[in-house]
């Protein structure tokens, strides 16, 4: 109001320009000072925001850095693994080279062995007409197994297990064929020659029809000798009365009332053509009566005749061909009479030996 009053109490003269002192020491707002203040405001907002940005870099550079190392840890484990691949990749490649060697010489002899089938098949293809639709069969299961053993050569990785399995399908295929062979003997068209024919000499067929039943006589002579020589012969029999003492040891007794055991000693001979293996042998001791000494009814053998007999005691060896020293026991079930007695040894049905004992 102070100022109102100062200006309109002095008039102004005419000619004059009016000048306001009364304000002359009032100072105006600095717009410089203004104008700093909002900068320095401002500059502390725009720093902290620069720091968190610094933070948020570094943070990134160290995640970028590990990382990295990550990744160059992981190619290097890479490498080796690549490494040892290569390495694996070459052994597996030698020894393919070293099995694929081995089995072109198996594959060579499972090729004769399926060729020789084929050759086989042809001839009994010619003279056994009923059986043509089976043996075709069998024929092509053959060549399709010669197919697959040349394609196998290609592939050296495989060859090896390829023969092998071969190789046992052929066995599969020779155990048929041999059942075919069966079937033509039990039809006659060429007993007893297939085998021989298959076994040693690998005979034609055809040559079979020819000489066919003169060779089964002679087959059937032959085998009459050998079912004779295979038998086994026993010798140097003692047989004798046995008398068991309280202490378990055994004496010899020509005593009749002081027996308790019949022995009977032998030695089996030797025989090249029998079947090796455990035999039995019984042993039937036939009192002066003629009655067999035995302590169960169900002590019976079959005779080679068919003929079922009561044995007295048996034992089993192993007979490997060769002399073996044998000793059969009896053990008695009572008393028995006085007189002549006679031991028999059977092995297999047939009488192999005996001799004869006295007991007063």
């Amino acid at each position: 109001m102070s100022e109102d009053v100062s200006l309109t109490s002095e008039p102004e003269e005419e000619g004059t320009t009016a000048i306001d002192t009364s304000r002359r020491d009032v100072t105006p707002p600095s717009k410089t000072v203004a104008t700093e203040q909002d900068r320095s405001d401002d500059g502390g907002g725009g720093k902290r925001g620069n720091g968190v940005y610094i933070v948020i870099i570094l943070l990134l550079l160290g995640v970028g850095g590990w990382l990295g190392y990550l990744l160059s840890e992981k190619n290097k484990y890479i490498n080796e693994c690549w490494n040892e691949r290569e390495t694996l990749e070459q052994e597996i490649t030698g020894l393919n080279e070293m099995m694929y060697d081995q089995g072109l010489e198996t594959g060579e002899d499972v090729k004769t062995n399926l060729q020789n089938m084929l050759t086989m098949y042809d001839e009994m293809e010619k003279s056994n007409t009923d059986l043509n639709d089976s043996i075709a069969d069998q024929k092509s299961k053959i060549n399709d197994l010669l197919i697959e053993l040349e394609d196998a050569k290609k592939d050296k990785s495989r060859y090896a297990s390829t023969v092998y399995k071969l190789q046992r399908e052929t066995e599969t295929l020779r155990s048929i064929m041999k059942d075919y062979i069966r079937t033509i003997d039990s039809l006659n068209v060429a007993n007893g020659v297939l085998t021989e024919s298959l076994a040693e000499k690998s005979m034609q067929l055809d040559d079979v029809t020819a000489e066919r039943n003169d060779l089964s006589d002679r087959n059937e002579q032959l085998s009459d000798k050998v079912n004779k020589g295979s038998k086994l012969v026993a010798s140097g029999f003692v047989t004798e009365g046995i008398r068991e003492r309280g202490s378990g040891s055994y004496k010899e007794t020509d005593k009749a009332k002081r027996c308790t055991h019949i022995r009977s000693c032998f030695m089996v001979g030797a025989n090249s053509i029998a079947s090796p293996g455990n035999k039995t042998l019984y042993m039937r001791v036939i009192s002066p009566d003629g009655n067999v000494l035995y302590s169960s009814n169900t002590n019976t053998i079959s005779l080679e005749s068919g003929a079922s007999v009561l044995y007295s005691d048996k034992k089993t060896i192993n007979y490997q061909n060769k002399e073996v020293d044998v000793c059969i026991f009896y053990k008695l079930t009572g008393e028995i009479p006085k007189g002549n007695y006679q031991a028999e040894i059977y092995c297999e049905g047939v009488k192999v030996g005996g001799n004869s004992f006295v007991l007063k």
